[in-house]
């Protein structure tokens, strides 16, 4: 309720949504059989469409309990905390106090964090052996991994997106089956079914975070370009010694280096249309000028894209 008023909530609202919290109770069923009736201590009902709204004022007020510095992602239930620094036990200290704040948000407001997706991954570019992090969550160590995903990308410690195009490449992969039974040269449909079915089952896979991981090098993201080009291949019924720039025409589709850039370009002229976007002051960032001067080979952020 203090999260309502402080929302800004006023009158009749507030009260009833506390009646609609208050004694709430329920039982499992399995098959025939049902348990005993529990009360519901925490938590909201689910089933309803009031209990996606309170989760989220609820849980937005995680982000105020963190150390000055350290910065934040939250999406849902998926929240990250980082800090940049060039010394280890500065990163560490400020991350350990944010661990304890929120721990004490946690046991405050009655949320948990799951031990088994809780994860650390230091992000480094330093090759010799050096002391990974020791950080407590609730008195128990996190783990130090080399790679974790969330939202959907796998992100290493050299944050070189190799492991995720590794994934994504498998993931495509898998749903070229489908346009081998459709797209057959003998039996199968024409070419527009299988062309729909390539845009909605594996392009619309590899646009997904193209913004991120299309940062990557040049020769990693060639890891995918088989994957389109097989499914055109498919599509088309076309001959394996026909050239891929014929396949690109017939089929009214980009290669996959150019979509990524048009992708990106597109999200860089929305974020900047609005000065207000979070993501404004990421993306839209001049102040590295003189260090991709000074290293051309460094890979820039999709603002710093040729056009």
């Amino acid at each position: 309720m203090k999260d309502l008023f402080d929302a800004g909530l006023r009158g009749r609202l507030p009260l009833f949504i506390q009646g609609f919290l208050q004694n709430r109770h329920f039982q499992v069923r399995l098959g025939s059989h049902t348990s005993d009736v529990f009360a519901q201590e925490m938590g909201v009902p689910q089933g309803s469409i009031l209990p996606v709204t309170l989760f989220a004022i609820k849980i937005n007020s995680i982000v105020k309990n963190l150390s000055p510095g350290v910065k934040c992602s939250l999406y849902v239930d998926d929240f990250i905390i980082c800090y940049r620094c060039k010394f280890r036990h500065i990163i560490k200290r400020h991350l350990q106090h944010s661990l304890n704040k929120l721990q004490n948000w946690a046991d405050t407001n009655g949320f948990k964090f799951s031990q088994s997706k809780t994860a650390c991954v230091h992000l480094c570019h330093l090759r010799k052996t050096h002391p990974e992090p020791l950080l407590l969550l609730n008195g128990t160590p996190v783990p130090v991994v080399e790679q974790t995903k969330f939202l959907g990308i796998i992100f290493d410690k050299k944050l070189s997106f190799l492991p995720h195009l590794q994934y994504l490449r498998q993931k495509c992969m898998k749903a070229l089956n489908l346009l081998r039974v459709v797209a057959s040269t003998t039996w199968g449909s024409d070419e527009k079914t299988p062309l729909h079915l390539y845009r909605s089952l594996i392009r619309s896979k590899l646009d997904y975070g193209t913004i991120i991981y299309g940062s990557a090098r040049k020769s990693y993201l060639r890891i995918l370009d088989p994957v389109q080009n097989q499914a055109l291949r498919l599509c088309l019924g076309a001959f394996r010694t026909s050239p891929v720039s014929s396949f690109h025409v017939e089929a009214n589709e980009m290669p996959l280096d150019i979509r990524r850039r048009l992708l990106a370009s597109q999200y860089c002229l929305k974020v900047s249309s609005d000065v207000t976007n979070p993501a404004c002051s990421c993306i839209i960032n001049k102040r590295f000028s003189k260090l991709f001067d000074k290293q051309p080979n460094q890979i820039r952020p999709p603002s710093w894209f040729p056009c």
